[in-house]
C-alpha cells in the first residue's frame, strides 16, 4: 500500500497507487510532467503526503485525482432530473409558445382560460404521471358536475389538455404513451346552417339603417357578401377598390389580433354588389390610408365581432325574428343564392370555401322542384298512359334531331 513515481516509457512522471481506498486496488495516474529533476522532487513530496493518507485511511482519490482513470467509478451518480408538475410546465414552457401569431388569439385566450378555470387546480401540482385514462374519465365526470356543456367539457380536456401533453410527448420527450386516446367521447351532433329568409334578411337592414345608421354598413356587407364576421372587421379601405368594385379577403382578426384567414381559399378578391359599392362609399371618409379600419364602433375604434351581440340581438328583437348569431349572415347569403340557382363553385370561390362543405352544409338549399329540375334538363313531359306528349311511345327511340317522327296507322300495324 502507497504512493510512487515512475516513469513512463515515453519519459513523463506518473503516480503508481496500491490501496484498498483505490477501485480495484491499484492505477497509475498520468501528470503530464516531464521526468526532470525539479518535477520528479515536486511530485515525490506529494506522492509522500498521499502515502500518509492512505496509512491513516483518509485518502480521497476524487480530491487528489477529480479526472484520474478510476475517478469515474467514485463519482457520485448524476441526480435524476426533477420531474416538473404540469403547473410549472404549463407557465413555464407550454404557454409561452402559445402566443400569437404562432397561435390564433382565440385559441391562445381560450388555453388560458381552460387551464386556469379546470386543469391547473386539479392537476397543477401533480407530476405527469398522475394524468392517466382514469383520472381523465374522473376530471371529466367532475367537469359534468359544474355543470358545463359537453362541448366545452370536449373542449378543455380533448383540445388544449391534449394539446399541452402532446407536446410534452412529442417536443419536450417529457412523457410516454397518450392516455387521451382511450378516452371516448359521443359523436358530435351536426348542427345544420341556420339562415335568414330574404324577407328578415331585409328587415333586419332597415332596422340598422333607420335605429343604428352607424353600423347599417357592416350589417348590410356581411348580407351581401358572405363574408366572415372576422374577415368583415379586419377590412381596411385599402382592401377596398370602390372604383371598380373589387374587395380583397387578406386577413381576419379575432380578440383584437390580425391573423392570416382560415384557410387558403379564404384569401380572395370578390366583386361587390352596386347596393354594397354605394353604401360603402356613403361612409368612407374624405380623408383616409390604406390602413385605416373600414368598419369601427362607435367610439372609432376597430369593431370586435364577438361584442356586436349587443347591438344584433335587441335588432333581431324589434324586427320580431328569431335569434341567430351574426354569423347567420353568411349563411343566409350562401342559401339564398343556392335556391336562386347560382354555381356552385362560383359560390364557393367567392365566399372563400370548397364546394365539399357548401354541398355538405348546405345541400337543402340546392335544387328546386321536380319539374323546375326536369324542364332544365329538356326532359318530355308524360300523358296519363305514359306515352310522351311528343307521341313517342315508351321503349322507341326518338328520330333523329331535324327529321320527322313517323307513325304507323292502324292498318299498318
Amino acid at each position: 500500500m502507497g504512493c510512487k513515481v515512475r516513469t513512463t516509457s515515453s519519459g513523463y512522471l506518473a503516480y503508481r497507487l496500491r490501496s484498498k481506498l483505490v477501485p480495484g486496488y491499484q492505477s497509475q495516474e498520468r501528470t503530464g510532467l516531464r521526468d526532470t529533476p525539479t518535477n520528479r522532487k515536486r511530485l515525490d513530496a506529494r506522492a509522500r503526503v498521499i502515502a500518509d493518507e492512505m496509512a491513516a485511511g483518509s485518502f480521497d482519490y476524487v480530491r487528489w485525482f477529480p479526472n484520474g482513470s478510476k475517478a469515474a467509478l467514485l463519482k457520485p451518480p448524476p441526480a435524476a432530473p426533477r420531474v416538473l408538475t404540469l403547473r410549472e410546465y404549463a407557465d413555464t414552457v407550454w404557454l409561452p409558445r402559445k402566443k400569437p401569431p404562432l397561435v390564433r388569439a382565440w385559441c391562445a385566450y381560450d388555453y388560458r382560460k381552460h387551464l386556469r378555470n379546470h386543469i391547473l387546480p386539479a392537476f397543477g401540482d401533480l407530476p405527469f404521471d398522475t394524468i392517466t385514462p382514469a383520472a381523465l374519465e374522473r376530471f371529466r365526470a367532475e367537469l359534468l358536475k359544474k355543470p358545463l356543456a359537453l362541448k366545452s367539457v370536449r373542449n378543455v380536456i380533448d383540445a388544449t389538455f391534449r394539446a399541452l401533453y402532446r407536446d410534452a410527448r412529442q417536443t419536450d420527450k417529457l412523457v410516454t404513451g397518450d392516455p387521451f386516446a382511450t378516452l371516448k367521447w359521443p359523436r358530435r351532433p351536426a348542427h345544420k346552417p341556420d339562415p335568414f329568409d330574404e324577407g328578415e334578411r331585409d328587415s333586419i337592414v332597415k332596422h340598422f339603417r333607420r335605429k343604428r345608421p352607424h353600423y347599417h354598413a357592416f350589417v348590410l356587407t356581411a348580407f351581401w357578401t358572405g363574408c366572415r364576421p372576422s374577415e368583415l372587421v379586419a377590412l381596411r379601405w385599402g382592401d377596398v377598390d370602390l372604383r371598380t368594385a373589387k374587395l380583397m379577403v387578406r386577413r381576419s382578426r379575432t380578440l383584437g389580433e390580425d391573423n392570416a384567414p382560415k384557410t387558403a381559399a379564404s384569401e380572395r378578391t370578390i366583386d361587390l354588389a352596386r347596393t354594397v359599392v354605394d353604401v360603402l362609399r356613403g361612409v368612407k371618409p374624405l380623408h383616409v390610408t390604406d390602413e385605416d379600419f373600414v368598419f369601427r364602433n362607435t367610439e372609432g375604434r376597430p369593431i370586435f365581432a364577438d361584442n356586436f351581440g349587443k347591438y344584433w340581438h335587441p335588432a333581431l328583437r324589434a324586427v320580431g325574428v328569431r335569434p341567430r348569431k351574426f354569423y347567420a349572415t353568411r349563411h343566409t347569403f350562401i342559401s339564398v343564392a343556392l335556391t336562386r340557382g347560382v354555381r356552385i363553385k362560383w359560390l364557393a370561390e367567392y365566399v372563400g370555401t370548397s364546394v365539399d362543405m357548401i354541398e355538405k352544409h348546405y345541400g337543402r338549399y340546392l335544387g328546386g322542384d321536380t319539374r323546375t329540375q326536369l324542364a332544365l334538363l329538356g326532359s318530355p313531359n308524360l300523358r296519363g298512359d305514359g306515352v310522351p306528349i311528343s307521341g313517342v311511345k315508351p321503349g322507341k327511340s326518338r328520330a333523329v334531331s331535324g327529321s320527322r317522327v313517323r307513325r304507323k296507322s292502324p292498318g299498318n300495324q
